[in-house]
């Protein structure tokens, strides 16, 4: 981290700067004895920072003038947390696997023209046909949307690829 040092007499004009441009009243600047000034959001609500500028204006020395200007964090970081849409979507990733797998079966199977092909293209469609009634039902459910932003490309690549290869199994036949 970059330190900017300045001298004692010049924080004051730094702290009024960060007023004018700050939202008006909810900055607040407290004095931590003689070597430190701190500036906190009054309105942590905002979700945004509300007091722009320099946090933390500390002495760095007591020998010398110079003051060591840095950013601080004024709350603890916040870790993500499992949403309810994360259980919904793990289900459906893990229907994803499946019709994946029966799908790269079926085209393996569909490109080499075995006598297994045609079975394999109806499993593969059966277990597409699952993830489909799965997805639209999570898509209609509370969290419609971030599902369908983190797994729909995925069902509609998948949804695709069946049908190419379909298509590509009548036109050998």
């Amino acid at each position: 981290m970059t330190a900017l040092r300045i001298q004692p007499q010049k924080y004051r004009p730094i702290i009024q700067q960060i007023k004018k441009i700050s939202a008006p009243g909810k900055c607040n600047f407290n004095t931590r004895g003689a070597n430190t000034i701190l500036a906190r959001n009054i309105d942590t609500d905002a979700g945004r920072a509300v007091c722009v500028g320099i946090p933390l204006i500390q002495r760095i020395s007591t020998r010398n003038t110079a003051w060591n200007i840095r950013a601080s964090r004024p709350e603890r970081r916040r870790y993500a947390t499992a949403t309810p849409a994360d259980a919904i979507i793990e289900d459906l990733t893990e229907q994803y696997s499946v019709a994946r797998d029966e799908f790269e079966i079926a085209s393996e199977e569909t490109s080499k023209n075995s006598v297994y092909a045609a079975d394999d293209r109806a499993a593969a469609a059966e277990e597409l046909q699952k993830l489909k009634e799965m997805y639209g039902t999570a898509i209609a459910g509370e969290y419609g949307e971030e599902i369908q932003r983190r797994v729909g490309q995925r069902v509609r690549e998948l949804e695709q690829g069946v049908l190419a290869m379909e298509e590509r199994a009548r036109e050998d036949h």
